[in-house]
C-alpha cells in the first residue's frame, strides 16, 4: 500500500478533478498544465506517478513470488496474495487510464541482467491482466472488510465493476452488473442516512459502513500525508488554496441549496468557495494540513449510480430511476420520476457529478461515457490529449517505450 498512496494521491484526486468541469487551479504550475491539456513529458507529477505506480507493481510482484514459500501455518497466505493481486491490479488500471499503453511487469526484478527493456503492451492486454488479477484478488481476499483501508472481497468487485464499465467491450456491462449486485447482497455495505452522510468523510469518523476502499494515512505529515488540504482549503492570512471549485459544480448546488451534501462538499471563507471535503480541521486552524483523514477511494453510492447507469442503457428506466432515487433522497432531493433514456442518462452523470465530486470520478466517467471532449472543451480539442505522454525520463532509459503517444 506504501507506494500507491501519499502526496501522489493527488494525482487521483486533484488531477481528474482540474481536468473535467469540476475544479480549476488558481495558479500556475502542473496543475494549469494539467487542466489545459498541455501535459509534458518531463512533467513532474507525471514522472513521479509513473515511478510510484511502478514501484507498486514491483512490490506486489514481490510478495506474489515470494509469499507462496511461507511455511508458518499461522501466516494467511491467502489474504496477503490476494491483497497484492487487488493493489497490482488497481495500479495498472491508472497506469492505463493515464497513459494508454504500457509495459505489463507480472514477475518480480532480482538480477542486474534481467530484461528491463519492455515494450508497451496493447491496452486490451493490459486490461486482461486487470482483470484476471482482480478475479484472483476475489477469490482470496476475506469477506470481513471491518477494516476499509484493507482490500476485501467487496473492494474486488467493486473495482472489477469500474475496470469492466471503463473497458466496455461487449458484454462488460453484464459483468459489472454481476458484481454490482454481489456488492449490494453484501450487508457490510450500507448507504449511511443523511445524518451520518459528513461521517464518510470527518477524520476519526471513517471506516463508514458506505466506504468500501480507503487510502490511510498517519496522522504525521513526516511519514505519509497526501496534502489535500494544502490544494484544495483555503489557509488562514488570505493564502489561497491552488484548486478551486468551478461555477458549474457551485450553480449546480445553489440550485438545491438544501441539498445535504452542499456543505459537506463545499465551504465558504470570506465569501470564496472552496472544496471542503478534505478540510481535516478547522478552516482558521492554523495547525491543519496533518492529514489524518483517510482518502476514500470505493463507496456504496458509485456501485448504486453505477447499477442505475447500466439498467438504463440497457433500456430498463424504472429500476434505473429506484436506484438513482436512492441517492437523491438520501441528499434531501425530490425523486425522478418520468425520464425518456438520454434524459435519464443525463440525470444519471448529474447525479454521480454531484455525489461523487472531487474523489476522482468525474474525468474517468468523461472518458468512458465519450464525454470528455464536450465537457471539456474549449480547454481540450484533441483526442490524443485524454491520455499523458509517456515520461521523457523512462523513453531515455527504455528506447523501446517508443513510439511516444501520439500529439506529444
Amino acid at each position: 500500500y506504501n507506494f500507491f498512496r501519499g502526496p501522489l494521491t493527488q494525482n487521483y484526486i486533484v488531477v481528474p478533478s482540474i481536468q473535467s468541469d469540476e475544479a480549476f487551479p488558481s495558479r500556475g504550475g502542473n496543475f494549469t498544465r494539467n487542466h489545459n491539456f498541455e501535459t509534458t513529458e518531463i512533467q513532474g507529477n507525471l514522472q513521479d506517478l509513473w515511478r510510484d505506480l511502478y514501484g507498486t507493481v514491483q512490490a506486489c510482484n514481490d510478495i506474489l513470488d515470494n509469499v507462496p514459500n511461507i511455511t508458518d501455518p499461522t501466516v494467511n497466505k491467502d489474504q496477503i496474495l490476494g491483497e497484492a493481486f487487488f493493489i497490482r491490479g488497481y495500479a495498472y488500471f491508472y497506469l492505463t487510464r493515464f497513459y494508454g499503453k504500457v509495459p505489463l511487469v507480472v514477475e518480480p526484478s532480482k538480477s542486474a541482467t534481467q530484461d528491463f527493456l519492455l515494450p508497451r503492451s496493447e491496452v486490451e492486454m493490459v486490461y486482461a491482466r486487470i482483470i484476471e488479477d482482480l478475479l484472483e484478488a476475489e477469490q482470496l481476499l476475506v469477506d470481513n472488510a471491518q477494516n476499509r483501508s484493507r482490500a476485501s472481497k467487496g473492494a474486488a468487485r467493486t473495482l472489477l465493476s469500474k475496470v469492466y464499465l471503463y473497458r466496455n467491450s461487449t458484454g462488460d456491462r453484464e459483468l459489472a452488473l454481476e458484481k454490482i449486485d454481489a456488492v449490494l447482497a453484501d450487508g457490510q455495505f450500507v448507504l449511511v442516512e443523511a445524518s451520518e452522510y459528513e461521517n464518510i468523510f470527518r477524520p476519526g469518523a471513517q471506516n463508514s459502513r458506505e466506504s468500501i476502499f480507503e487510502f490511510s494515512f498517519r496522522p504525521n505529515t513526516a511519514q505519509a500525508d497526501h496534502s489535500l488540504d494544502t490544494e484544495f482549503v483555503p489557509f488562514p492570512n488570505n493564502n489561497p488554496p491552488r484548486v478551486l471549485p468551478t461555477d458549474k459544480i457551485l450553480d449546480l448546488f445553489l440550485e438545491n441549496p438544501d441539498d445535504i451534501r452542499f456543505p459537506i462538499a463545499l465551504g465558504n471563507l470570506d465569501g470564496q468557495y472552496y472544496v471542503k471535503k478534505y478540510e481535516s480541521n478547522d478552516v482558521e486552524d492554523a495547525a491543519r494540513g496533518t492529514q489524518v483523514a483517510n482518502v476514500v477511494m470505493l463507496r456504496l453510492a458509485d456501485v448504486i449510480l453505477m447499477k442505475a447507469e447500466i439498467l438504463n442503457e440497457q433500456g430498463n428506466g424504472n429500476e434505473a430511476l429506484f436506484y438513482l432515487n436512492q441517492i437523491r433522497q438520501r441528499a434531501g432531493l425530490s425523486p425522478v420520476t418520468d425520464a425518456g433514456q438520454q434524459e435519464l442518462r443525463l440525470a444519471i452523470e448529474d447525479e454521480r457529478f454531484l455525489e461523487l465530486c472531487f474523489e476522482g470520478h468525474r474525468w474517468f466517467d468523461l472518458i468512458r461515457t465519450d464525454r470528455a471532449l464536450t465537457i471539456s472543451a474549449p480547454r481540450l480539442t484533441n483526442p490524443d490529449r485524454i491520455i499523458w505522454p509517456i515520461p521523457g525520463r523512462d523513453i531515455d532509459l527504455n528506447p523501446n517505450l517508443l513510439p511516444q503517444n501520439p500529439s506529444y
